[in-house]
Parts: structure tokens; sequence; C-alpha cells
């Protein structure tokens, strides 16, 4: 999960519901899984918080224009945080994708690191209490289901549904929470 936390090469949806399961057999306890995920994510993402407060946004600009990112990008960026900072770190850690990038955002545009570390905790809190108890509830069948090939038109169509949503939402958001330039 601090791994999670910094970059994605293993989703917390592959990890947490395995230690939920775990839990169910009785090899591990609940409560130290959930606290354990959500130490874990608080702590990878409050390293990315910091190293990108630390590169800044002249390092950003540098290499960001290989990436797509800009003045403009960070500016909306900035803009985007001065009014939803504490609600987009509450809500990032739900969100595949948006979880692990949500620090870096929030270090460059100099969010308060002793708001940003208690939201992001507790967005991580319910994330992770979720998935452990879909690991601990489905016990034995969670392997079942992962097994089944079956279930991976449930679990594509389920990402996609998600991914949608969550496009949507940033859409939403992005168009009512950005004001347009003022013209010269």
């Amino acid at each position: 999960m601090f791994i999670e936390g910094i970059i994605t090469p293993i989703p917390s949806e592959a990890i947490v519901p395995f230690a939920g399961y775990l839990a169910s057999t009785g090899q591990l306890s609940l409560i130290p899984v959930v606290l354990a995920a959500t130490i874990g994510a608080t702590c990878g993402s409050t390293v990315s918080y910091c190293l990108a407060r630390w590169v800044g946004r002249p390092f950003v600009l540098r290499i960001g224009k290989y990436i797509g990112i800009n003045e403009n990008t960070i500016g909306k960026a900035d803009r985007w945080f001065e009014k939803y900072g504490t609600r987009g770190a509450l809500f990032g850690p739900m969100f595949p994708g948006i979880r692990s990038i949500i620090a870096y955002p929030a270090g460059l545009t100099k969010m308060n690191l002793k708001k940003y570390v208690p939201y992001f905790f507790m967005g991580s809190l319910v994330w992770n209490s979720t998935l452990t108890i879909v690991g601990y509830y489905l016990g034995d069948g969670w392997i079942e289901f992962w097994k089944s090939t079956a279930n991976f038109d449930v679990i594509v169509l389920s990402v996609l549904a998600v991914g949608i949503i969550g496009f949507l939402a940033y859409r939403h958001y992005n168009k009512k929470s950005i004001a347009p330039e003022p013209k010269e």
C-alpha cells in the first residue's frame, strides 16, 4: 500500500480484499489489516506530496512539456485545489487512478500538509475498510471469484463503469470549478 501511494504497480483492489480473505480464515485480524493498508497508503501518498512539493513547478514545467503539462494545466490544479482541496484529498483515495496521483497536484499547489494528510487518511480508511470487508465476507468465494473466467466480464464492466463515472465526474467538476480566464 505504501508503494501504491507513490505509484500504482499493484492496485489496492488486488491486495486489500485478499488480506480481508486472510482475516476471514483467521490468518490475519480484520482491524489491523484495515489500519495497515490505510497507514501504508497515507505514508506513500505523503512521500508523493513531499516529492512534488520539493521538485516544484520549474521541474514539472521543464519535463511536463513532454507529457502535456504546462503552466495552464498547473494553474487549473491550483484553482481546483483552492476550491476543492480537502474534498479532493478525502474522496481521491476512493477512486482508482486518482488515488495514486492526488498527492502530486496537492504538493505542487502547496496544499496545507496538515489538512491533506488527515483527509487522505479518512478517505483511504473508508476505501480500505470497504475492500477488506468485501474480501472478508466473500471468504473462500473470493478465491473462486478470481479463478472464475465468467466473472472476468463482471470485473471488466465494473472497471469500465467506474472509469466512465470518474471521467464524467471529473469533466463536470472541472467545468464548474475553473472560472474562465479574464480576457485582456
